[in-house]
């Protein structure tokens, strides 16, 4: 009997059908042509079939029985992937305009099942190569351990065949097995000849746009592969789909809202839902195949709902027009905007009856922080099964990150890639897109497109500040009709003015600024002020907070200076004394921007782009129950001869944002136009080198190498992509600021850092993670240069104990910075 898995022991023709039954089934879920359909499924029978051929090597069996190896020779993706190869040279049947290249990516995608996916260029050769012994180096030691692999084969083919044949033939492959490994074994060496023929057609472009769309069809056979043979592997048996109502949010809102009303905030809000569901009704009627939306209402509108609402239509009208059920992705640029949309879907979805006991079967959220839990048939999986579900999006409803969802889409890593096939054919809400920085808009709009254009993605762009990210006539606008515009909406609410800098010099010093709250000052209002960097946020507090006391207002101070717990709970401290109306002054770094639902009587803000000015007056009279105009004072504040936005932001958005502002005072739906000249701008002037050269890397397969040159203008790598700078000089820093902290750190390092029992280790893990990322900050790394770098080693982490914590950690504004060291005081 051939293994595939021990503990428990699993036969190998048992994984091969699951992982066929599961992929196919993955395949099945996403909406394709039918010449693509029949393609698709037949390269992943074959690979399903094949991908993990090299399990039939007597030196993998000795291996998985008792450990012992003859060097690498039990290693079987290799062996496999040129099997695959070599069925799928036989498949002239497939009449798809890229089925030619189905050898090609069958190889590819086995030979990476178990790592992450690189430059296709490094994978592929030529017979004559092999017999000149002329291989290139990155396949020169796999081939000459090939060679001992095909003798193996030789030894045992009859053995393979009686326990492969039964299903081969439940499989239907039109094939004889019997011949096929016959000519396999005696002429392996044609298989590469095939293969890089297939690559030649690619790197000279010989195809066209043909060639353009492989990487897409590679991702989503690599993703149904590599997802199926993790469940099979972890014996997890997938479940059935779950239904959502369409009308969940309009039975919601009769619930906890008077959706009667037509005056006032409520009023405005049931207005603009109702033009959008007028306006989907409109569209299913005449252009059912429109792709790409948008959704442009001012903040406080009440967008979260409205796009479910939409998202949950177009579900229901895909099961019932177009036979499949999309499924519902909701991403956000920061973890911090997370938890509150969270709230909303959860409230939402815990109307279903049997919601409780199948949570995440039809809710996940998803991030670097989150919990992995899954309960399904009301029972709590192992953290490793959750773990796996989890990341693979196994519900109906995911609420993620950019940062999960574009590592995806533009991806090279296994651990990414595995829920691809739940982005196909998915409806994916965009939320405040405008933070995907703008030189990478070109490479977001091509991905965006394909996957609209291949698995028919319904994409919603989501925002105030509508980007120019796709041109107007190619998407459509839901909170719109014949007779109303969202340019209407925003002037129906007005509730803010925006007060530009008037001073001679375009700017003020910390001084100034200073001196201008305190001439302005009107007892008894709210103040929120934002500002660039951490220092002076710093120093504004300390020097406004004993002046501000004596009015009788509790001063709060917000940055990423402060731990994330406490920072949780200086903002619930903070929207309790805004609800009760006492006197409060808070001020912040831009880490309120997002995601904090306040309502604040007057803001200040440091220049920056206008989609973040934006955002900070959104967090100004949100609500419109104020008597008069909220008021936003824009106060570009310079410091050593610098603005500070320019520490931040770069000189190029500086130098926009100030040219795009009037001289004058701003109503608030004179943003519309402010923004649109802005992001105009912007385009303008910015390079587009970067997302140019990922376009490339996108169409010749170019994932990942390891000799990168960094720092170049344009990449030539997918894995070059990145939507997050790595700040390469900053260290990640746990502090003791309470007895709770000193507890958790102590259970890490018991239960983590010195657990013996690597699963165990890696469980455990698994369910502090979260609790001590509460009390994790960002610190330059000269901050904590002299602190204990043995356990940094161990644990990746500086500690700042209980017992230092004065030296390093002020409990007001949180980790003390030396005044010489700019680089460490911004955001």
């Amino acid at each position: 009997m051939y293994l595939s898995h021990t503990n428990p022991d699993k036969q190998l023709v048992v994984h091969l059908w699951e992982v066929y039954e599961y992929s196919s089934d993955m395949l099945k879920h996403v909406p394709l042509s039918e010449e693509n359909r029949e393609v698709l499924l037949y390269i992943n029978k074959i690979v399903s079939l094949t991908h993990d051929f090299g399990k039939y090597l007597s030196y993998f069996q000795t291996y998985l029985k008792n450990g012992e190896t003859q060097g690498d020779l039990h290693h079987h993706s290799f062996i496999s992937a040129l099997f695959a190869a070599h069925l799928l040279c036989r498949s002239s049947f497939l009449v798809a305009s890229w089925s030619e290249f189905a050898p090609l990516l069958g190889y590819f995608i086995i030979m990476h099942h178990h790592g992450n996916l690189r430059d296709i260029a490094l994978d592929v050769t030529k017979s004559r190569d092999i017999y000149e012994d002329s291989v290139q180096d990155s396949l020169r030691y796999r081939i000459r351990i090939l060679k001992e692999q095909i003798e193996d084969v030789k030894k045992h083919v009859s053995d393979i065949t009686r326990d492969l044949r039964p299903l081969w033939e439940k499989l239907c492959v039109p094939l004889s097995l019997e011949e096929e490994l016959q000519d396999f074994t005696q002429d392996y060496e044609k298989s590469f000849d095939e293969v890089y023929r297939q690559y030649y057609f690619i790197k000279k472009k010989r195809r066209g746009e043909v060639t353009d769309n492989l990487y897409y069809y590679t991702l989503l056979l690599y993703s149904v592969l590599i997802n199926a043979d993790k469940l099979s592997a972890a014996n997890i048996k997938r479940q059935p789909r779950v239904h959502i109502p369409s009308d969940l949010v309009d039975q919601y809102r009769k619930i906890h809202f008077n959706t009667e009303v037509i005056e006032g905030t409520n009023g405005w809000r049931n207005r603009m839902y109702n033009v959008v569901m007028e306006r989907l009704q409109y569209i299913a009627n005449t252009k059912p195949e429109q792709r790409l939306f948008t959704l442009t209402a001012p903040t406080g509108a009440g967008k979260t709902l409205l796009s479910i609402s939409a998202a949950l239509k177009w579900r229901e009208y895909a099961e019932q027009h177009e036979g499949y059920t999309p499924k519902i992705i909701y991403a956000l640029p920061f973890t911090s905007v997370i938890d509150q949309n969270e709230k909303v879907i959860h409230d939402l979805l815990n109307r279903l009856e049997d919601f409780t006991c199948n949570e995440q079967r039809y809710f996940v959220k998803h991030h670097h922080l989150s919990n992995f839990q899954y309960r399904t048939n009301n029972e709590e999986l192992p953290v490793r099964q959750a773990l796996l579900l989890t990341e693979s999006w196994e519900a109906e409803f995911i609420v993620t990150t950019f940062v999960q969802l574009f590592y995806t889409l533009i991806g090279y890593e296994n651990r990414a890639l595995k829920k691809f096939h739940q982005i196909a054919g998915g409806i994916i809400i965009l939320d405040e897109i405008q933070n995907v920085p703008v030189e990478y808009w070109p490479l977001l709009r091509s991905v965006l497109y394909k996957i609209a254009e291949l698995f028919s993605c319904k994409i919603l762009l989501l925002t105030a500040t509508q980007p120019l990210i796709f041109p107007k006539d190619e998407t459509i606008e839901l909170l719109e009709s014949d007779m109303i515009k969202p340019i209407n909406f925003f002037k129906e609410m007005e509730r803010v003015e925006l007060h530009p800098f008037r001073g001679e010099r375009g700017f003020c010093s910390v001084d100034e600024w200073i001196e201008q709250f305190q001439l302005r000052f009107e007892e008894g209002k709210s103040y929120l002020s934002i500002f660039n960097t951490i220092k002076t946020s710093i120093d504004v507090y300390e020097r406004l907070k004993g002046w501000l006391k004596q009015y009788g207002y509790h001063v709060i101070y917000l940055s990423t200076n402060i731990v994330p717990y406490e920072r949780r709970q200086r903002i619930e401290t903070m929207k309790q004394l805004l609800k009760d109306k006492k006197k409060v002054a808070v001020i912040s770094t831009q880490v309120v921007e997002a995601g904090v639902d306040v309502d604040f009587d007057i803001v200040y803000r440091d220049i920056g782009p206008i989609d973040a000015i934006v955002q900070a007056a959104g967090r100004c009279n949100r609500n419109g129950k104020a008597r008069e105009f909220g008021k936003v004072y824009i106060v570009p504040i310079e410091r050593n001869g610098t603005l500070e936005s320019q520490y931040v932001y770069g000189s190029v958005h500086t130098k926009i944002a100030k040219e795009s502002l009037p001289k004058e005072t701003v109503s608030e739906h004179q943003f519309f136009d402010i923004i649109y000249r802005y992001f105009e701008s912007v385009q303008n002037a910015k390079s587009f080198t970067v997302s140019e050269g990922i376009i490339r890397s996108i169409e010749e397969l170019k994932f990942d190498a390891k000799d990168k040159r960094g720092g170049k203008n344009e990449p030539e790598y997918v894995s070059e992509f990145q939507l997050i700078k790595d700040a390469n000089q900053a260290v990640d820093v746990f502090v003791e600021v309470d007895e709770q902290a000193t507890a958790i750190w102590q259970e890490y390092i018991t239960r983590v850092i010195e657990e013996q029992n690597l699963e165990m280790k890696f469980e455990n893990y698994l369910r502090l993670k979260k609790d001590i990322r509460q009390y994790v900050i960002s610190a330059p790394i000269q901050l904590v240069k002299n602190l204990d770098r043995n356990l940094y080693e161990k644990t990746r982490m500086i500690r700042l104990s209980n017992d230092i914590l004065n030296q390093y950690y002020h409990c007001e504004y949180g980790l003390i910075r030396s005044s010489e060291m700019v680089d460490a005081w911004t955001m």
